[in-house]
């Protein structure tokens, strides 16, 4: 029995440093998919050895039709794509999502899921004193400048700081519910700070976004009083970056320009957006169906891009269409689009009546925030962001799991 025990506890150990090493391998490249990778391959096997019981478990069956929607997208698109090679890859690639959300689902118990929580709260933490002593000194610990004009800390020439820690943002709020006031107000301030200074725009509204929710869910006295002194921390951080960051400062005057009315101003304001959109819009004109093929954006991007297009004049084609529906609507048409939807109606509907526990709220609100329609960031194909949104669902899925058997 004590040998049972020695197992179960190894085994929720290196379960806790796969779940973690995917968080902290994200500023390395591909390093991130290594334990992704591992869990897959544990998924597999449980698939084979345990089908009978994992099938009958109250996860299976919604977070499989969650994967096969997104997976069947992907698929359908892929037939005719422009760029067969990469969707299918795309798609036969999402099944390792499949598989490591399987293992986890079916081994890792709640003691792993609140370790998880601390352990990406000092993940969180420790990039962005990073962060801050790259801004003050010019390079952080590992010795990286920082992108031109942005602060991008650990990720070093890739601007991903800010989206990363908006997206890790509701896990710190939760985390930080049990420590002392001015540890709370402190890492909080940390972290709206560097998000502020990575100079991401849709960083910026996820975080916002975050804050409000935390509020209106988390709250329970002094509500109106700790929203007003919220907003007074992030005015005198907002204030205090525009007076001492020139780069601040720049992100926010061309934000500006999108309240002046005039085509060329917004399309400034929003980084050349505009004939991005409208080149994917073009697209799924044309391939109204199943769109042009999943990651096949880039390849006909010129073929669908207007006279004058600065992204073609200058890079040669966009690489993305800069904002989800737009993608899946260019690149997988209205069957995806349908698809996606009913992938999201599954989660909602798992989610509804456990949103405010623990472990669920944090998830869940950063897959809200990530699918705000206001926000531009990054390809849901892309292994960076594909790897960032299943592991918050896995996760998501998990403290759903604990939560049902809790109520039980």
């Amino acid at each position: 029995m004590v040998h049972n025990a020695r197992l179960l506890l190894n085994r929720q150990r290196h379960i806790l440093i796969l779940l973690v090493g995917v968080i902290f391998l994200l500023p390395f490249g591909r390093l991130s998919e290594l334990p992704i990778l591992i869990l897959a391959l544990g998924g597999a096997f449980k698939l084979v050895v345990t089908w009978s019981d994992i099938q009958q478990q109250s996860w299976f069956k919604p977070f499989s039709a969650v994967f096969f929607a997104y997976f069947l997208l992907a698929v359908i698109s892929s037939f005719d794509s422009y760029w067969p090679d990469k969707s299918w890859l795309i798609s036969l690639g999402s099944l390792r999502f499949y598989l490591a959300g399987i293992f986890v689902l079916y081994t890792a118990d709640v003691k792993t899921m609140s370790k998880v929580m601390s352990l990406v709260t000092v993940i969180v933490v420790i990039w962005g004193l990073d962060a801050c002593l790259q801004s003050l000194i010019g390079f952080n610990l590992l010795g990286q400048a920082s992108y031109p004009g942005r602060l991008t800390g650990v990720f070093s020439d890739n601007v991903k700081l800010g989206p990363v820690l908006a997206l890790l943002l509701p896990i710190v709020l939760i985390q930080l519910c049990g420590q002392k006031v001015h540890w709370r107000w402190l890492i909080t301030a940390l972290v709206i700070v560097v998000i502020l200074l990575s100079g991401t725009r849709s960083a910026w509204l996820m975080m916002l976004f975050v804050l409000l929710v935390f509020w209106w869910h988390h709250v329970k006295g002094r509500r109106w009083l700790l929203l007003v002194k919220t907003g007074i921390l992030v005015v005198m951080v907002a204030f205090t970056l525009w007076m001492s960051s020139q780069a601040f400062q720049q992100r926010i005057d061309r934000t500006l320009g999108l309240f002046q009315g005039d085509i060329e101003a917004i399309d400034y304001a929003l980084a050349d957006r505009l004939p991005i959109w409208k080149t994917a819009l073009n697209m799924y004109q044309d391939h109204p169906i199943n769109g042009v093929g999943a990651r096949a954006f880039r390849v006909v991007y010129s073929e669908y891009a207007e006279a004058g297009d600065v992204w073609v004049a200058g890079e040669g084609s966009g690489l993305h269409a800069h904002h989800w529906v737009l993608e899946v609507l260019a690149e997988t048409g209205t069957i995806g689009l349908l698809l996606m939807f009913g992938l999201m109606v599954i989660v909602i509907t798992q989610v509804r009546n456990g949103f405010t526990q623990k472990h669920v709220w944090p998830y869940a609100t950063a897959l809200m925030a990530a699918m705000l329609p206001v926000v531009s960031l990054y390809s849901l194909f892309s292994s960076f962001w594909s790897i960032c949104l299943w592991w918050l669902l896995i996760m998501l899925f998990l403290g759903l799991k604990h939560g049902v058997q809790n109520d039980q």
